[in-house]
Formats: C-alpha cells, structure tokens, sequence
C-alpha cells in the first residue's frame, strides 16, 4: 500500500528509558503468569486429546 511506512523510515520512538519500564512490566506480569498451575479443565482435554491420538495412530505425524 502507498500510505504504509517502509522498515527504516522515520516514525514514533519510544525513550529508551520508556522501553525498559514496559519490558520490566511486561517480563514481571509474565512471570507471574507462569507461576499458575494449569486449570483443571485444561488438563482433561489434554488428556483427552492424547488419548484419541493413542486409539488412532495411522492419523498420526507423517
């Protein structure tokens, strides 16, 4: 499209002092969210779906 800016061009620049703020919260949030245990349900349809791959291998990887 003609509007869209090439890699390289000028364009808004987040302070680099912003960026470390906003990678420190996005990393701590993550980190929090990783800590969870995996639901319940969650594991069941895991279990479920590793169980009918199991009862049919021939529709496996190839």
């Amino acid at each position: 499209m003609s509007g869209d800016k090439a890699d390289g061009e000028d364009g808004p620049v987040l302070d680099p002092l912003a960026q470390s703020e906003i990678g420190k919260i996005l990393r701590d949030g993550y980190e929090e969210v990783v800590k969870e245990p995996v639901p319940d349900k969650f594991l069941a349809l895991l279990a479920t779906l590793e169980a009918s791959e199991k009862a049919s291998p021939e529709d496996g990887d190839s």
